[in-house]
């Protein structure tokens, strides 16, 4: 006896899943089910991006930051510094890049803020025009409006959008104090601020949070490496319980 469709409900035959086994193997795939959507839920685009991680963060958040976490309140000052930014009007996405792991599979362009800039802007340009904002511990780069044309058979990128006043802003700027990742995003906020005042822009930082509710960053990230790890070992393990407990032909 086979199995047919009945619409969208595989039908199995009346032997295929009995008694206890079947019972048991129905309720466990449906809790893998549950797990694929808690491990999708869990894990963010940023976490399943193999090339350019930044491109992959600014898509969905106007920050992104290096994996070696900077403390949680220089985080949080250099996203209301943003945030304030693009509520009046002086629209810009920011990348602190503090190590070559932070450009995933173009460590090359450690080190060229600039040349990154105008990459970054590049393979966001589907999603976003705007400025985008690039900090190293050796400077930092603005770009705008940048797209990738290919010319001969090689793939160039081109910037349409001038944005000569504001990089002068950022030549004036002192490098970064250091290469910590706390020195990278205080000087991303000041570059955010000195870019900002150029236009007249007065920017509101985010209010400092107690000291009891300051530090989850780099904890919840960890939490959430823990729970993704947690979730793949249940689900090879339910995989592995489901191939055990299949249904076998009767070979008499």
């Amino acid at each position: 006896m086979t199995a047919r469709y009945a619409g969208s409900v595989l039908e199995l035959p009346p032997r295929a899943l009995s008694g206890v086994t079947g019972r048991r193997t129905a309720e466990v795939a449906l809790a893998l089910v549950a797990l694929a959507a808690a491990l999708a839920a869990l894990c963010p685009p940023a976490a399943l991006a193999d090339g350019d991680p930044a491109s992959d963060v600014l898509v969905y958040q106007p920050v992104f930051f290096p994996y070696n976490p900077a403390p949680h309140a220089a985080q949080r000052e250099l996203n209301g510094l943003v945030k304030s930014a693009n509520q009046q009007g002086y629209k810009i996405r920011v990348a602190v890049i503090q190590s070559p792991r932070d450009l995933g599979s173009i460590p090359t362009l450690f080190g060229k803020p600039s040349v990154y800039a105008r990459f970054l802007s590049s393979e966001l340009s589907s999603i976003w025009r705007d400025r985008v904002l690039v900090v190293m511990p050796s400077g930092y780069g603005l770009a705008q409006g940048a797209r990738l044309v290919r010319r001969g058979g090689v793939d160039r990128v081109v910037v349409n959008t001038r944005s000569g006043p504001d990089e002068a802003v950022l030549r004036r700027l002192p490098p970064p104090g250091g290469s910590t990742p706390a020195d990278i995003v205080a000087a991303a906020s000041k570059a955010v601020r000195a870019l900002a005042a150029r236009h007249d822009i007065a920017l509101v930082a985010a209010p400092p949070r107690s000291p009891s509710s300051d530090g989850g960053g780099s904890g919840r990230d960890t939490g959430l490496a823990a729970a993704v790890a947690g979730v793949v070992g249940l689900t090879a393990g339910l995989l592995w319980f489901l191939w055990r407990t299949r249904p076998r032909r009767s070979t008499g």
